[in-house]
Formats: structure tokens, sequence, C-alpha cells
């Protein structure tokens, strides 16, 4: 465990709310010097803490459908099912879980139609997935930050 600080709590801040600022203006905010803020950086990456990546707003690229999807595996599956719906590029969020489900998976598509056909091509057709239930998001409110390839974008 990386141990942190009140002033790198407050740099994490910062830049969740808004990475692509220059280091001068994160110093000014901070009221420290620009040396500070680049070696700070530079730790909480090196140490893991922090990824520099850009998050995508889903509907600003088109993928306007996202869904919830629990799934209840044959035990000895979930692992594999895993590997498998963790290289899908509609897939934004997978977790493995207690209670009712096995597998939660967040997904961001264009489409109810691209759903439909996600759940039927991409999940149902998967050996030891027994069961799932599709939860539409209305509005999004708070989510994980999309992360996209840009390749593939409108796959």
């Amino acid at each position: 465990m990386v141990e942190l600080d009140d002033l790198d709590m407050k740099l994490i801040n910062e830049l969740q709310n808004g990475g692509y600022r220059a280091h001068v203006e994160l110093a000014q905010t901070l009221g420290i010097s620009k040396s500070t803020v680049t070696r700070r950086i530079k730790r909480l990456i090196s140490n893991g803490v922090v990824r520099i990546v850009a998050a995508v707003d889903a509907n600003m690229i088109g993928l306007n459908t996202s869904a919830l999807i629990g799934l209840n595996v044959e035990p000895k599956q979930t692992y594999p099912i895993l590997e498998l719906l963790e290289r899908k590029p509609q897939v934004h969020m997978l977790a493995t879980v207690t209670g009712r489900y096995d597998i939660v998976a967040v997904i961001a598509v264009g489409s109810s139609k691209e759903l439909a056909d996600f759940v039927k091509n991409d999940i149902l057709t998967v050996e030891g997935v027994r069961s799932s239930e599709t939860l539409l998001a209305l509005e999004m409110k708070k989510g994980p930050p999309l992360y996209v390839i840009a390749s593939d974008i409108g796959k």
C-alpha cells in the first residue's frame, strides 16, 4: 500500500476534476511549486496510484445506450467468461459479485438494437452462462469513466 499525504490527495482530486491541465496551473491552484507538482505526479504514476488516461463521454461518441448485465454462470466457467467479456469493447466495467449474480458487467453501445444483439450474440451464446438479466440505464448520473480504444468506436 502506498501512503498518501494531504497534498497527494488534493493533487489527485485536481487531476480527477480536470487532468489535462498544465503543472504550473495545478501548482497555482494548490499553492505549491511546479517542481513539487511534477515530482508528486511522477511518484504517483510510478507507484501505480494514478494513471493518466482520457475518459470519454459516451454520448458524444454515439454510445447512447448503457446497461448493467447480471450473469449467473457455471462456477467452473466464471474466469473463462470473465476473460472473454474483458476483451469485448462494449464492456466498460466487469466484476465478480456476491448475491443474486455471479458476474456483473456495465456495457455501452449505440442503440437498443445493439444492446439486444450483444446480449443474444455475445452473452447468451457463451458456454457456461446459465442466465442473464439486463437492466437498461435510463440516465447515467455517475459511473465509472468510459475508456475506449479509438479503433473500437462504432463496433
